[in-house]
């Protein structure tokens, strides 16, 4: 039994995760990968983006996806760690629709009529983020904090039920925007940043454990990567 489940595990690949990403862009990108790929067995580790990196640098994972934004970059030595683009990702705000399919919530506000604003823990990297559109912007949204929470999904939980407004990854409101459950609080191209989404792993001849599938994942990642640039 004990030979049997090692070996399982060594098919297992691992994978740690930040929450916003294993919600919403995990599951998806394993069905794509799994038509193109091949079979593939798959752990999910969820944590939140620093300790999902330091999954990464104890050797407790394969591999990490996670966003990246030039302004807020993981400290991962580039001599001991690689990575590769798995695409990208908008960050905007949303709130419920109205009746009209109009937002309750708009921004950018005023100082007599603040915007409640749903908002991300302290320390959390989407929070970061939202700091980092909020000073960029040419009209500074006049927010009132009124919810936090570290997860993406529970703020959006709030968005739904009309209490404000949240910024959240494009691809977690796919659903909610179709049915005109949720509506950009803001014009298009207003309030927004633009993330990477990346996948990393420890370099093979420093790594400390390397299993035969994550090395052929991530082979076949490069190639995909390759193409997708030729192309």
């Amino acid at each position: 039994m004990m030979r049997g489940h090692q070996s399982g595990a060594q098919d297992m690949i691992e994978f740690a995760v930040p929450h916003s990403l294993a919600f919403t862009f995990f599951p998806h990108w394993v069905m794509d990968l799994r038509s193109r790929f091949g079979a593939l067995k798959s752990r999910l580790i969820t944590l939140n983006v620093h300790d999902a990196v330091m999954q990464l640098t104890e050797g407790s994972c394969d591999l990490l996806i996670a966003y990246h934004h030039p302004s807020q970059p993981l400290q991962l030595a580039p001599e001991r760690y690689e990575m590769l683009s798995l695409g990208r990702e908008t960050l905007a705000p949303y709130a419920r629709g109205d009746d009209a399919g109009q937002p309750l919530f708009r921004l950018p506000g005023s100082a007599a009529h603040k915007v409640p604003y749903l908002g991300y823990g302290e320390g959390a990297y989407l929070g970061r983020l939202v700091e980092v559109i909020v000073k960029q912007a040419a009209v500074p949204p006049q927010l009132d904090a009124i919810y936090e929470t570290d997860m993406a999904e529970g703020l959006k939980a709030m968005a739904l039920e009309g209490h404000g407004t949240a910024f959240l990854p494009a691809s977690s409101v796919k659903k909610e925007l179709k049915s005109k459950r949720l509506v950009r609080a803001a014009d298009a191209g207003q309030y927004e940043i633009t993330m990477e989404v990346r996948i990393y792993r420890e370099r093979p001849e420093l790594a400390r454990h390397n299993k035969a599938g994550a090395l052929a994942l991530w082979e076949f990642l490069r190639d995909d990567a390759r193409r997708s640039t030729t192309g």
